[in-house]
């Protein structure tokens, strides 16, 4: 039986409305000198006050109803947090133009975008660079949200004191449209996701919470192989028994580790491409535990669009960049998706609201054929090859 707040004047009219009911054809006096209406009232003021105590606590650990402030009661008792957003990464290039070798030394350096934005990275070991040669890193901002720089051929990049920048070296930096950040989780997001999620109360999904709430991360998903017999192959990762597989895009720190190491002590997959950062412990033998992570890797598809457009409106040229310029915002950013659906990108160019466009059709190609839907693993990031795109008009 659904409960509804109830005023003091309604309990009170229902009482009499009863206590008529009782005495029919007669009518209590509703008359402050009469004294089984004073009790009547006393009764309604209970009534009022109990009801309204069992509708709020009803409501309490609803997610769906219950206030902004008890939603996050709410998300710590099913095992999940409200995601803070992420900082902006930037690709910094590190080149050597000398003819000799060079030691990036391990350490945090820093490019200072203005006097408010910061972006940071930290080398994880000694680096020797080569003549003529690069290392790239992704520098995180200091600021959560979204922070683009245009491409530069020279930077100053500095060393976090008294670390200083070798002798010789020289920065550059790439175009970050693709790994802008995003702001904090909205609340009506964050509601939606505890309704609709099903991963709670486990130490694996809390983790991944943890790691993706991490400001240089742009996301992070974590694979955990619970059988203690069987290799467990997913996509193109063999995880081994009692391993966690932790996939990550971002800047790789060792404050990565620490929120591991604060989970789990299980073994992490190592790969090819894995990088390892490092959790300080006098309480292991080696004194440290060492976290292998993965970079996400693009599960890159394309699209055909059929479309119809007045000219006298529109150009067909302006048309295919608002396409585009939407599409990449949606689609072409480091964080996972686990599904691309021709529904979604429907959606995303009939929202654009363009004056005399109408869409026709929307096919995913995938590998070069045609797909209804792609779903993405874990250990990847749906990409949109936007040269690849092609048009029917």
């Amino acid at each position: 039986m659904e409960i509804n707040v109830l005023t003091y004047n309604e309990a009170l009219t229902k009482i009499c409305d009863f206590f008529d009911s009782l005495i029919s054809p007669k009518t209590i006096s509703r008359s402050n000198t009469n004294v089984i209406y004073l009790v009547l009232k006393a009764f309604a003021k209970g009534w009022e006050i109990l009801n309204n105590v069992i509708v709020a606590l009803s409501n309490k650990f609803d997610p769906a109803n219950c206030s902004d402030e008890d939603l996050v009661s709410v998300s710590a008792l099913v095992g999940t947090e409200r995601l803070k957003g992420s900082a902006s990464g930037l690709e910094i290039i590190v080149t050597n133009p000398t003819d000799s070798p060079i030691t990036l030394l391990e350490g945090e350096y820093y490019y200072d975008l203005d006097a408010d934005i910061r972006f940071t990275f930290e080398v994880l070991e000694d680096t020797v660079i080569a003549p003529t040669e690069n290392v790239a890193y992704i520098a995180m901002s200091d600021k959560i949200g979204s922070y683009p720089v245009t491409e530069q051929a020279t930077i100053v990049v500095k060393g976090v004191e008294p670390l200083e920048l070798a002798s010789g070296l020289t920065c550059s930096n790439t175009d970050n449209e693709n790994l802008l950040g995003t702001e904090e989780e909205s609340l009506a997001d964050f509601r939606q996701r505890i309704l609709t999620d099903v991963t709670r109360q486990d130490v694996i999904t809390e983790l991944e919470t943890n790691l993706r709430n991490l400001p240089y991360l742009f996301d992070c998903r974590v694979k955990f192989n619970s059988s203690s017999i069987d290799t467990l192959v997913y996509d193109d990762v063999s995880i081994p028994p009692l391993h966690i597989a932790i996939f990550y895009s971002g800047s790789a720190r060792n404050g990565i580790a620490d929120v591991v190491a604060d989970k789990v002590f299980y073994p992490t997959v190592s790969t090819e491409d894995s990088v390892i950062v490092k959790h300080i412990n006098d309480c292991f033998v080696s004194g440290e535990y060492d976290v292998n992570i993965i970079p996400m890797k693009k599960k890159t598809f394309s699209l055909h669009i059929d479309y119809s457009y007045d000219p006298s409106f529109i150009t067909d040229s302006n048309v295919r960049s608002a396409f585009v310029t939407a599409l990449k915002k949606a689609y072409n950013r480091p964080i996972h998706t686990s599904f691309v659906k021709e529904n979604d990108i429907y959606n995303i160019l009939t929202s654009l609201n363009l004056s005399g466009v109408n869409i026709l059709n929307v096919d995913i190609l995938y590998n070069g054929s045609q797909i209804s839907y792609m779903e993405v693993p874990y250990n990847r990031i749906a990409w949109l090859d936007i040269s690849a795109i092609t048009y029917n008009s």
